[in-house]
């Protein structure tokens, strides 16, 4: 299917392949399933955890999760060009980067678990059709084709910078990049949650060419959730265990640091629902 550059708006928001609808709205299932149970109760989901999580990952994992499952959601629902022409970037980044370091640690997973294949199943799977609609669709130019400006546009360029360069460190630098997390990462852990910061890089840099309103709501609810729902899993965990330093420096800067993301997320969802606003008025 082609969409022709010089289409109106509602023409460049054709709807996407039954098969990318159909794996996003699995992997929506999945999200809620492990995103909720390892946030809050892991019990319902570390026994079949393809390896063993000690409790600040588990809880970690389970917000990155909850979080992803808000753009895996929009997507699934639309089931057109926008939002999924930010959303599918973000799936295959967060897949592929979570595909190669499985791959890297494979010594993690233990073959004779059936828990086992299933994660690389499904992390090739959705990856590989994350990839071939990206690949498929390339052509399709953006369905608002004007390119964002004044704060919208140096808050993305700053997103990209900033968490591009942070995610790119957790992956080649993972003890130094991870030194002041309130828990000890390990390497496996720190290159996974590279995810957390990578996954909006791609999102803003997507949107730097062209961003509607749901494009901009999607984004920015998900790395609202990117940003908040770890400091909860942080709280959860520690109430369980008590060993977060409350008095460390590096606490409260990583704290701030997931604040910000919130915060920026929310503030790009509300310009999209703003702008909305006052489209839908005029």
């Amino acid at each position: 299917m082609s969409v022709d550059a010089s289409a109106t708006t509602a023409d460049r928001d054709p709807p996407v392949s039954l098969a990318l609808r159909a794996v996003t709205w699995l992997e929506v299932v999945i999200l809620a399933w492990a995103g909720g149970g390892l946030l809050f109760h892991p019990p319902w989901v570390t026994p079949v955890w393809p390896w063993a999580l000690a409790p600040f990952n588990a809880r970690y994992l389970g917000a990155l999760y909850l979080a992803a499952l808000v753009a895996a959601f929009l997507q699934a629902r639309s089931g057109r060009w926008s939002p999924a022409r930010v959303v599918t970037p973000m799936i295959f980044v967060f897949t592929l980067v979570v595909t190669i370091y499985s791959f890297v640690h494979v010594d993690r997973f233990d073959p004779a678990r059936v828990e086992t294949w299933i994660w690389f199943l499904l992390y090739v799977g959705v990856c590989a059709n994350a990839f071939a609609h990206l690949v498929a669709y390339r052509a399709w130019p953006p369905p608002d084709p004007a390119t964002p400006s004044g704060p919208l546009r140096s808050v993305l360029v700053a997103q990209v910078a900033l968490l591009g360069a942070y995610g790119t460190a957790m992956l080649v630098a993972p003890a130094w990049a991870s030194a002041g997390w309130p828990w000890k990462l390990d390497t496996f852990h720190a290159q996974l949650y590279s995810v957390t910061f990578l996954t909006p890089a791609v999102g803003a840099l997507v949107l730097l060419r062209g961003a509607s309103d749901g494009e901009r709501v999607a984004l920015g609810l998900t790395q609202a959730g990117w940003g908040a729902l770890p400091i909860v899993g942080l709280v959860l965990a520690d109430a369980v265990v008590h060993r977060v330093d409350w008095s460390g420096t590096g606490t409260w800067l990583w704290i701030a640091g997931f604040a910000a993301i919130a915060l920026v997320g929310a503030w790009t969802a509300a310009e999209g629902l703003r702008h909305s606003a006052r489209q839908s008025t005029t």
